[in-house]
């Protein structure tokens, strides 16, 4: 975000030193103001005087802030552009989206402006851009890390979250947050049929075969729930419409015209929402959650494509955006609505580089660091 230069002080050690750190425009920094991808927002923020406490760790770990990145507005999208302050480019083609939310610390990361993008992830903020840009992009546990003064889409969704170009860096992040190390490994890696036939079948083979390197047990699984993929990303869109509405109800109608049309579009829709739906959304989230409990139970992980199609392009109309937007939620609203966390990172393939996720029980972050270093993202 082009905004003037202000102090940001960086210990001159730690376990992070060395690191440049781009932060997303919806985490409060001090000489910054705020605004989360809308005039509006930025107007009525003013300069912060504090930094979010998720920032200052990662400062007080060494990791030298660069700035501050844009966001889609008000964090409300998975495509990446802003009609306010545009839609940062794609290094690796720019041609094609830079996938969103967190687009501008992906492409940070990407283009080698900053080693550790800091985002948000709520229905896959973190990591379809990460997807997208060649990057490891890391979905912690919902509720694991400090999100004080983050200014939020919705709450039971919401995650900060972080994307780097390999390993190494992101495993030094999870330390320095507190995320406790685990030495062992899964039982089995999951490999459902259900998420599998939703992608090219080249594709997944290409992936199958890069988990069979990493030489551990693999079981393969029908369903990964009783419910279907199109059931579960309802019931996520509906709870996400209904918080989203609940976050921005304030500016909607204190400057409804300040608002992109799509996204006013997306939180009118949200106002109009009745109760039973949203009952009936959350007990669906109430069941899956039960049933990934007992899945991942014996410390087993699922393997799954990050993302479900290839990007649009840039310039493409508002349909193929919903479409592709429409096709990811299926496979990215698995987190959100269990809480899991998920760690995206590129392989090899015939079609260049394709993100491969790990997804696995509460708290099994790490676990899913040890399997990625083993397939050798």
């Amino acid at each position: 975000m082009p905004y003037p230069d202000a102090d940001v002080g960086h210990a001159p050690i730690g376990s992070l030193f060395g690191l440049r750190l781009a932060v997303k425009d919806l985490f409060d920094v001090a000489g910054y103001p705020t605004a989360a991808g809308n005039a509006a927002v930025l107007v009525a923020s003013g300069i912060k005087r504090a930094t979010a406490p998720l920032v200052q760790t990662l400062l007080e770990a060494g990791a030298c802030f660069v700035g501050k990145t844009n966001t889609d507005e008000l964090a409300y999208s998975l495509i990446g552009g802003n009609i306010h302050f545009g839609m940062p480019i794609n290094p690796r083609d720019p041609t094609l989206i830079p996938g969103g939310s967190s687009s501008g610390s992906a492409v940070a990361v990407a283009a080698g402006l900053a080693d550790l993008g800091l985002g948000t992830d709520t229905s896959g903020s973190i990591r379809l851009p990460a997807a997208i840009n060649g990057l490891i992009g890391w979905r912690p546990t919902h509720g694991s890390l400090d999100n004080r003064a983050l200014r939020p889409l919705a709450p039971s969704f919401d995650v900060p979250g972080f994307m780097t170009r390999s390993l190494e860096p992101m495993a030094a992040v999870m330390s320095a947050v507190g995320m406790p190390a685990a030495n062992d490994q899964p039982s089995s890696i999951l490999i459902p049929e259900d998420i599998f036939e939703t992608i090219d079948g080249t594709i997944a083979d290409e992936m199958i075969a890069s988990i069979r390197s990493a030489a551990m047990p693999i079981r393969r699984i029908d369903f990964i729930s009783s419910f279907s993929l199109a059931d579960l990303a309802v019931a996520f869109t509906t709870i996400l419409q209904k918080e989203a509405w609940e976050s921005n109800k304030t500016l909607f109608e204190r400057s409804p015209d300040a608002i992109a049309a799509d996204i006013a579009a997306r939180l009118r829709a949200g106002s109009r929402l009745d109760d039973g739906e949203v009952r009936e959304a959350r007990r669906i989230r109430t069941l899956f959650s039960g049933e990934i409990e007992r899945l991942l139970c014996e410390n087993m992980v699922v393997a799954l494509p990050t993302v479900a199609m290839n990007p649009p392009a840039r310039d493409s109309g508002r349909e193929s955006f919903a479409a592709f937007r429409s096709a990811c939620i299926k496979l990215l609203c698995l987190s959100g609505l269990s809480g899991c966390p998920q760690l995206a990172f590129p392989i090899a393939s015939r079609a260049g580089n394709t993100s491969l996720s790990l997804f696995g029980a509460r708290n099994a972050d790490s676990l899913l660091m040890n399997v990625a270093r083993r397939i050798g993202a």
